[in-house]
C-alpha cells in the first residue's frame, strides 16, 4: 500500500504543477497556487513549476482609497460627455465627487467582495447638475479599478463608463 500510495502522491503533485505550468514566465519565479508554492525550474526544454511542499497565501489587492480618473457618459448630458471622478472606498462608508460637474454625494454599499463592489448613489450637493439615484459598480483588474455607472433622468437611461486610478 505505501508504493501505491506514493505513486498517487506524485501524481497529484504532477497534476498539480500541470495545472500552474501556463503562469511560468521566468526561471526562478515562485508561483502560489490551491495556497501551495510552486518555483518556476528548467525540466529539459520546458519551464515547469516544480512543487515546493510550502504554503504561501494571495495577497488580495483592497479596494479601499481614493480613487480618481475620467468618466465618459452616453448619451451625452448638458455638461458633456466627459467629467472628472473622485471615489473614496472605505471599509464601512463610500462617497463620489464630480470635480468638473460640482457635485457628489454619498454612496450606500449594496454588495462587495474582495476585488469588486456596487454602490447606489445620493447624490447630496449639486443636484441640479447630476443625475440622482445611479448605480455603480466597480471591480479590481491590473491595479486599477474598472468603474460603471447606469441610472436615468426623466425616463431617458444614462450609462457611464471609467478607468480610475489610486491616487
Amino acid at each position: 500500500m505505501g508504493k501505491l500510495a506514493a505513486v498517487v502522491g506524485t501524481m497529484m503533485i504532477f497534476a498539480a504543477a500541470g495545472e500552474a505550468s501556463a503562469q511560468c514566465v521566468k526561471e526562478g519565479d515562485e508561483l502560489c497556487q490551491g495556497g501551495q508554492t510552486y518555483r518556476c525550474e528548467k525540466a529539459g526544454s520546458e519551464l515547469a513549476p516544480i512543487f515546493q511542499n510550502r504554503p504561501c497565501t494571495v495577497n488580495v489587492p483592497s479596494l479601499a482609497g481614493t480613487w480618481v480618473g475620467s468618466g465618459h457618459q452616453s448619451p451625452a448630458g448638458d455638461a458633456g460627455a466627459d467629467w472628472s471622478i473622485a471615489m473614496t472606498i472605505g471599509d464601512d462608508a463610500a462617497s463620489i465627487d464630480y470635480p468638473s460637474l460640482g457635485c457628489g454625494g454619498s454612496l450606500s454599499q449594496t454588495s462587495r467582495d474582495d476585488t469588486s463592489a456596487q454602490f447606489h448613489e445620493s447624490i447630496t450637493y449639486g443636484q441640479d447638475k447630476c443625475i440622482d439615484g445611479g448605480d455603480i459598480t466597480v471591480r479590481f483588474y491590473k491595479g486599477n479599478l474598472s468603474w460603471t455607472w447606469v441610472g436615468q433622468a426623466d425616463g431617458q437611461p444614462y450609462n457611464a463608463i471609467a478607468v480610475l486610478t489610486r491616487q
